[in-house]
């Protein structure tokens, strides 16, 4: 028994030797039509996006793959970046390699188990729509006034200097927004399950605000005509008058709202 350990382990050091990173860089320039959308799909790894002043959207990628010889390789081969352009704009969309039966340590023991992933550095025109979709990984936008829709599973989400209007959604991560002007008549939701909620907003938006948590508290600078469905762990009323919904929501964090400056 003692000398098959000594062999398993001899083996489990020799693998994890001969296992490697592989990095590529994807970097090309788009023209887009004023008022674009870009759309984004990814899976493992940050999103960020800046902005410029021009009609040309540059998507920076690295691709960074860890396996196993020629696993690893098959799977930077394997690993694609394509994108789409049309009369609406731009569409990127990931495409990952397969994955082995396993999954698991089974395949990574015997070499087969590899992991892949893609960070996106994009810079677009100033006013472009997002649409922004990730699973294990953060989605940072700065300087952008469109539609937004962002939406990730594992991560957190930031904008800074932005405007519009916004539908942002993650499960685990917190929810940074500052909006410096939102689209009259138009809705800002920004949900999450484990994380806070902090929203930079005008201190003329006028809107229905719809406040929720379970475990945290609701705090804002905002002058909000509350209604009797207010409680300890939500705030509903009216922002100057009302207007469309402003709707926060969290399970496990506190929501601040202040202006934004």
């Amino acid at each position: 028994m003692r000398r098959i350990a000594t062999a398993f382990i001899f083996a489990l050091v020799a693998l994890t030797a001969s296992a490697s990173t592989l990095e590529e860089t994807f970097d090309h320039t788009y023209d887009v039509p004023s008022g674009a959308r870009l759309s984004l799909a990814n899976v493992n790894g940050r999103i960020i996006i800046h902005s410029w002043d021009q009609t040309r959207v540059r998507v920076h990628a690295d691709k960074v793959v860890r396996g196993s010889g020629d696993e690893a390789k098959q799977a930077m081969a394997a690993l694609k970046i394509d994108v789409t352009r049309s009369a609406g704009g731009l569409s990127v969309m990931t495409r990952y390699p397969k994955r082995g039966s396993d999954g698991g340590f089974l395949d990574w023991m015997f070499g087969s188990h590899v992991d892949a992933s893609v960070t996106y550095d994009v810079t677009v025109p100033r006013a472009m729509s997002l649409d922004l979709d990730n699973t294990n990984g953060a989605i940072e936008v700065s300087d952008v006034r469109g539609s937004h829709k962002l939406n990730t599973t594992n991560g957190h989400i930031q904008m800074a200097r932005c405007g519009g209007d916004v539908s942002a959604e993650t499960t685990n991560g917190g929810i940074k927004a500052e909006l410096i002007d939102v689209t009259p008549g138009k809705s800002v939701r920004l949900e999450t399950t484990n994380g806070r909620i902090s929203l930079a907003a005008p201190p003329t938006l006028a809107a229905q605000l719809d406040a929720a948590t379970t475990n945290g508290s609701i705090n804002t600078e905002l002058p909000v005509t509350t209604t009797n469905k207010s409680g300890r762990h939500s705030l509903r009323g009216a922002l100057n008058g009302g207007g469309p919904e402003l709707r926060l929501r969290t399970t496990n964090g506190s929501i601040d709202i202040r202006a934004s400056r």
